[in-house]
């Protein structure tokens, strides 16, 4: 089952994959002596009229259909799932500049995870570059032909105890805390269980930096870097999009999309417009955004969701314990129009753009 008008833009949609080598930088995972590789996918408006004919282009090579098949436990993914709105190559949409927005995967995931969301985002006039992390995700495929696999070390060196990391995450899910006793708690909980997902942050930045630096090169006539640039991302990808926002003069808005704020923030005031999504239980790791701003801040908590059905798996795997009871287009609807009316209004500077606020559909919209 694919989401209705996923594609509601008024451009078609072209799409293709570059990797890059960030020589400045030795990877740390995977066992090997090499340089970060960093495999991209970008999303971009095409002239509808040269995709006339065309192929539509398959979302997961064969490789990383048989890694995701196996990680969610599924027995195939659909053909209809696999060819998106989307086309290998298309024509770039003649005489005009649009602003590009990075986005990253979460732990263990894959490129194309928010295929549908970038898709959308590409229609109404965004280049979004998704961003992949070697041995961080479920697969990764690059340019010559080569892949690798998320890193089984990492399991090694995730926690500092998984036992007690998974039971105090859960005492610390549950309580009823103010935004500022749970950011704290939630620090506390970094410090003594999880540095290492922690010390991923910067190397996560450093991999869209890299991006960003070649889409210049590359999309030079294309795009539009006069405004800045967007950054989203769920899950861990999400908590980039903060530190980009925090880190990079160049990243003027954010999104995160239901991750924990991992990263070192003490000190540190955002002086720029954030949106937070959550899921109703997460919502105690996700408090960082709400301190410590001068900017505007808008959240949307979603009842009746889980972690993963934020992604395109919403779509395919039909575990609800896994991705929520929450209708899929009915979530797939709120996440798409968070993030073309925030885009809108933060980057393309459309001011009259309005951010909802109040309960629909088992969403509830705040701004501070």
């Amino acid at each position: 089952m694919i989401p209705e008008n996923y594609s509601s833009g008024k451009y078609a949609v072209g799409t293709e994959t570059f990797t890059l080598t960030d020589h400045g930088r030795k990877e740390l995972l995977g066992g090997k002596d090499e340089h970060r590789r960093i495999p991209v996918r970008v999303y971009y408006p095409a002239d509808r009229a040269s995709t006339a004919g065309m192929e539509r282009a398959r979302i997961f090579s064969e490789r990383k259909k048989a890694a995701l098949q196996k990680a969610f436990h599924i027995p195939q993914i659909n053909e209809e799932i696999n060819a998106a709105d989307y086309y290998e190559g298309a024509a770039h949409a003649p005489g005009e500049r649009f602003p590009v927005i990075l986005f990253s995967h979460g732990y263990n995931s894959y490129v194309e995870a928010d295929t549908y969301l970038c898709i959308d985002l590409a229609s109404h006039g965004y280049i979004v570059a998704s961003v992949g992390h070697a041995y961080e995700a479920v697969e990764n495929d690059y340019e010559d032909g080569s892949f690798d696999l998320f890193d089984k070390n990492i399991n090694k060196m995730m926690y500092t105890s998984m036992i007690k990391a998974i039971f105090s995450q859960m005492k610390l899910l549950k309580k009823k805390l103010s935004p500022e006793e749970a950011y704290a708690a939630f620090r506390d909980f970094q410090e003594k269980y999880t540095p290492y997902i922690k010390g991923r942050i910067p190397e996560w930045r450093s991999d869209s930096l890299c991006v960003l630096a070649a889409l210049k090169e590359r999309y030079g006539q294309w795009a539009d870097f006069s405004a800045g640039v967007g950054a989203s991302g769920h899950s861990l990808g999400g908590a980039s999009a903060y530190d980009l926002c925090q880190n990079s003069g160049e990243v003027v808005c954010g999104i995160n999309i239901d991750g924990g704020l991992f990263g070192e923030y003490d000190g540190m005031t955002m002086t720029k417009p954030f949106f937070q999504i959550c899921c109703k239980e997460n919502y105690n790791v996700e408090t960082r955004p709400l301190l410590n701003t001068t900017a505007p801040v808008h959240y949307a908590v979603f009842t009746g969701m889980k972690h993963i059905g934020f992604t395109d798996a919403k779509f395919f795997v039909k575990n609800a314990m896994l991705t929520g009871k929450m209708p899929p287009r009915t979530m797939y609807r709120h996440l798409s129009d968070i993030h073309i009316r925030f885009f809108d209004k933060y980057l393309k500077k459309q001011n009259n753009i309005e951010i909802p606020n109040g309960e629909k559909d088992g969403v509830t919209y705040t701004t501070k």
